[in-house]
């Protein structure tokens, strides 16, 4: 099954992109901010993740830069 992590920091955005992933089939994983992301991420291995742009503290792009292994 194919694992995605949504990072969106709008709660209700956040639960129906979730919903609809985990409709279609996925194994969803949603969280609110780049903390609990790399939280997430320490414990499991995703295979996509999905992430807002303009969250509060890191960007999207930050966030991206930081886990991407091609830095």
């Amino acid at each position: 099954m194919i694992k995605i992590l949504v990072v969106e920091d709008d709660i209700n955005l956040n639960k129906i992109v979730c919903f609809y992933l985990n409709d279609s089939g996925f194994e969803v994983h949603g969280c609110l901010n780049a903390s609990s992301a790399y939280d997430a991420m320490y414990n499991n291995m995703y295979d996509l993740i999905v992430s807002d742009i303009m969250m509060p503290e890191i960007d999207g792009f930050e966030f991206a830069k930081i886990c991407s292994p091609y830095q």
